[in-house]
């Protein structure tokens, strides 16, 4: 409060008193009439004292409700804030308003950013009691399950099927689900994530269509792919075009002596020498991108592993290498004999390069069955694969080695995949193994 809010309830206080004094001193000395009419005075004080304070606090009371109930209508006028308090108050009043403005821009801007999305998105709402509630749902959730969008979890829930008994789980998840869509079967991907605040618990719910993440693999994998082939191209045309129109310029002189003439034999035999290396470069794609169908026999993959290593026989020895496979166990697949082999060649010739400089390398193959499952295991404990690169490891033409051409491991993959089948790796511990799986 203000320094004339102060005196003046001072002063109102001193009346009071005076008057309290007056009608004791009064009724102690008998004057009935002056102790009546000055009780009567002292009513009337007390009545406007809190009249004077109800009338002080009354903006400040309404500024108080609206921040509870997050109306902000209330103003104060300038005449008012003069007043400390009043000004305090309409300051407060201020801040919330504008934070509650700038709440409601971001829940805008958050709703535009999930209705914008092309995966579809459900938050719900979880409170103390457990009562669960909708928080958002953006258009493509609604248009996948072909469902109107509801916002009362209780209607939503009757209406989404089986994806309903996914959430009540209440926990995260990452799979491919497979839901009935107007009596129609729909594969999709789900994934869930919870977080906790103060007072709620929500889930996150993102659907996506199987055929939005092989689009998005295929952008990834041509977006390399050409990144890697436009690198490619240009390390080779521009030293050509460069030395192409240096040799112009010497053909240009009038007087072409012996030095003229080796200068140009060297950049022409420069020029065929990129041009070859080029021309390998889109050669090698072609075979990849030709890669021809497997034929497929039954043959014993521990025999077909035994039969390459033969072929490493004398390196191992020479590199002092530590082979270490257990051949006692025939497995049997149906596979192409020849490119299973490439596959053998290309991961040991990894290995190989990983162990260059390892004190006592080793390479580890392992094969084990489970589940109507063959799983094949070659490890090393060379360099490993640093995680700058193991994003990269199976984009065409991405190599570490200086004289590599890059399709080792993409050639390995897509054999591996003709024959229904997968392929990863993990490199830690001192340890890089890649793990294939065929299908039995």
């Amino acid at each position: 409060m203000g320094k004339p809010q102060y005196i003046q309830i001072v002063i109102r206080l001193i009346l009071l008193i005076i008057n309290g004094v007056i009608i004791v001193f009064s009724f102690k000395k008998g004057f009935i009439v002056n102790t009546i009419g000055f009780s009567l005075f002292l009513l009337f004080q007390f009545f406007l004292f809190t009249e004077y304070l109800k009338k002080l606090f009354t903006d400040i009371e309404k500024s108080i409700d609206c921040l509870l109930f997050d109306d902000y209508s209330n103003t104060i006028s300038a005449e008012k804030r003069k007043n400390p308090l009043h000004n305090k108050t309409a300051l407060l009043l201020e801040k919330h308003r504008k934070q509650s403005l700038s709440k409601t821009s971001e829940q805008l801007i958050f709703t535009n950013i999930i209705e914008s999305l092309g995966i579809g998105i459900l938050i719900l709402k979880k409170d103390v009691n457990g009562e669960i509630s909708v928080f958002q749902i953006n258009k493509a959730f609604a248009n996948f399950l072909k469902i109107p969008k509801f916002y009362n979890w209780n209607l939503l829930q009757t209406k989404i099927g089986e994806l309903s008994t996914f959430i009540e789980d209440w926990k995260e998840i990452r799979n491919t689900i497979s839901l009935k869509i107007n009596d129609d079967k729909e594969n999709f991907f789900l994934k869930t994530a919870v977080t906790q605040t103060n007072e709620f618990e929500y889930l996150v719910v993102s659907l996506e269509t199987i055929q939005q993440l092989i689009d998005k693999k295929e952008k990834e994998a041509w977006y390399k792919l050409m990144n890697v082939m436009s690198h490619e191209i240009i390390n080779t045309i521009t030293p050509i075009s460069s030395l192409a129109e240096n040799l112009h310029s010497l053909l240009q002189e009038e007087n072409t002596d012996e030095d003229t003439i080796d200068e140009l034999s060297q950049g022409l035999s420069i020029i065929k020498r990129r041009s070859l290396h080029l021309t390998s470069f889109v050669d090698t794609y072609r075979k990849l991108a030709e890669l021809p169908l497997p034929n497929k026999k039954e043959i014993s993959l521990t025999d077909t592993i035994q039969n390459t290593l033969e072929l490493y026989k004398q390196e191992f020895l020479v590199k002092k290498i530590n082979l270490i496979f257990n051949s006692s166990d025939n497995f049997i697949i149906n596979a192409d004999k020849n490119q299973i082999e490439q596959i053998l060649i290309n991961l040991i010739s990894n290995c190989l390069y990983a162990l260059a400089e390892t004190e006592h390398p080793e390479i580890e193959i392992q094969l084990t069955e489970e589940n109507n499952r063959l799983h094949l295991e070659i490890s090393d404990n060379g360099i490993g694969i640093s995680n700058e690169i193991k994003e990269n490891i199976f984009v065409p033409y991405f190599t570490t080695r200086k004289n590599g051409s890059g399709i080792g491991l993409t050639l390995t993959k897509s054999i591996v995949e003709a024959h229904k089948g997968s392929i990863h790796f993990n490199s830690k511990n001192g340890k890089t193994a890649f793990i294939i799986t065929f299908i039995l």
